[in-house]
This record gives C-alpha cells, structure tokens and sequence, in this order.
C-alpha cells in the first residue's frame, strides 16, 4: 500500500487531534527556556570547580544537554510551521517567531523553507531544505562508507554554513528583529564578564552542538532516501528508547515518516499515530516505519562485535 493509500485510509481517525491550549503551550516553551538557563547556570558553576576528568565530562554533557534543549524551541518552531502547536492560530506564529528569534532565525524563512520541502520532498531543485544540503549526498545508498561520511562531516565542520549563522533580514517584524539584536548584545556583553560560560555553554551548544544535531537528525530522517517518490519509502521514523527520544528528539520528531504522511497531525499524537498505524500491515511491513536499522549499519555492528 502506498503514502497515499495510507493517508486515504487514516485521515479521518486523526482528524481533530487536540493541540495545545494557550496556557500549555506558554508553559512547554517557558520550561525549554527554564531548561537552557538552568544549563547555563550549571555550566558556570562546574567552571568554578577544580579541573578533572569527571568535571569535565559533566560540562561536556551540560553543553549537550543544552544543545538539546535548542532542538526542542526548533521543534516548536516547526509545529508552528503547521499551526499545530496552539490551539490558536495566531499563537503559532507568536511562538514561531519567538522560538525562532532566540535561535537567531527567521521564522517566515523557515516557514517558506519548511513548506517547499513537504510539497517537494526529495527535489533538490525545489526543496530548499534538501536543496541546502546536496552537497552532502543523502540521496547515495547508505553504505557503511557513507554513513560514517556522514557522521564525520560535523566534526569537520562542513555544515555549519548551512545549518548555523544569524538571520537579521527582520522578515519576522521589527520586535523580533530587535529580540535578537539585544538577545546578541546581551551575549556580547555577558562574554566580557564570563568569558569561559558564555563559550562553552552559550556559543559551543548554540553555533555548534545544535546544528550539528540537526545535521545528524536529518540524515537520520532522509538518508538514503532522497528522491523516493512515495512518501511511505521516502522518510523514517527512529524509534530509539524513550530516554533517548526525550533527549535527541524532543517533540516527538523521531517519527518522521508519519509528520509527512499527515503533516497536520500536533506532534503530542505521533506515537499514539505511530500505534494505530501499526495495525496496518502495509505499515508495519514497511522497515523504514517500524525503526529496522539499514543493513549497512546492523552489518557494520555484526562485523564489529
């Protein structure tokens, strides 16, 4: 059964899935915001004691965790790309553009962006967000040489000019261009008082732990599927254990292939999607929706054990 046979027969059952009331969704993104800060804090605090190997391990999982907690107002940002965050509509773009704003993005390109990669999935012409990224090859057959291209690329730095930077073309309006002018000012001056935190715990997770983990994510999503024209073989989900999803895939975005099947559908449903769908045998034959890992990878585990 193909993308669109599924969504045929599903579509009904998921529509009116409840989003999130005003108040919850204030309260969501006041605790990503919390979550940072707090890591900031923490991050400080380590700096201020003496130097050794577990000190050090724990600021490098601090500055993770807060590149993490990044992802999550990233993945609020694309919820609100589909108005599937709030319960009102305006609210989406309010909370697009302010997530947006504190990652030094532009939620209306993003928007745009986001939208053209739905519509023309796989499309390096058209899809900007795939587009964005052709150089690196997620349309190749995911070999073990490859995945490991795939996984060095970020230690190299390669993505940065694609997945990092500061946007001020002030497309969201002027008070989210100025949010992010005095957000940058505020972390200039911040850098003269605390230079280490503000390196280690507010440029390394923002500029690189971040964009690095989107990097990976979409390799996760996409690699060696690129150009597939059916949507059901054109994405995956990564069902990892949920310690993890609560991590690396905050808002439920680890079930990738059912956001494009019904790309409506609030990310707080995805795994109770992910659990009605498996009733389908069309679905739950399908490898790339039930988390079965590519034979490169399970081959490159078994050569290695």
């Amino acid at each position: 059964m193909s993308g669109q046979l599924i969504r045929q027969k599903f579509m009904r059952r998921f529509v009116g899935m409840t989003r999130y009331s005003r108040l919850t969704a204030w309260l969501i993104f006041s605790a990503y915001l919390a979550q940072i800060i707090g890591g900031i804090l923490v991050g400080d605090y380590l700096l201020s004691l003496s130097l050794s190997a577990s000190t050090v391990v724990l600021m490098v999982l601090t500055a993770l965790f807060i590149g993490t907690r990044l992802r999550g107002l990233n993945n609020i940002v694309h919820e609100c790309t589909h108005s599937s965050f709030s319960d009102h509509r305006e609210d989406n773009v309010l909370f697009g553009r302010l997530c947006a704003s504190i990652l030094t993005g532009c939620f209306k390109q993003y928007k745009a962006d986001h939208l053209s990669h739905h519509a023309h999935l796989g499309d390096y012409e058209h899809d900007r967000e795939m587009g964005a990224i052709e150089k690196f090859g997620l349309h190749e057959p995911l070999t073990r040489t490859k995945i490991l291209q795939l996984f060095v690329t970020p230690l190299l730095g390669r993505h940065l000019k694609m997945y990092s930077g500061v946007n001020l073309s002030g497309g969201d309006g002027a008070f989210f261009l100025g949010l992010k002018i005095v957000l940058l000012f505020a972390v200039s001056i911040s850098a003269l008082f605390f230079p280490a935190t503000v390196a280690l715990f507010v440029l390394l997770p923002w500029f690189y732990i971040f964009p690095t983990l989107n990097f990976w994510t979409d390799c996760l999503d996409h690699a060696g599927v690129v150009g597939v024209k059916d949507e059901l073989e054109a994405s995956r989900n990564v069902l990892a254990p949920w310690p993890m999803r609560l991590l690396f895939f905050p808002r439920n975005d680890c079930f990738h292939l059912i956001h494009h099947l019904f790309p409506q559908l609030p990310a707080r449903h995805l795994k109770a999607a992910h659990a009605e769908l498996s009733e389908d045998p069309s679905y739950r034959g399908q490898p790339l929706a039930v988390g079965r890992a590519p034979r490169a990878i399970t081959g490159l585990f078994a050569e290695n054990s």
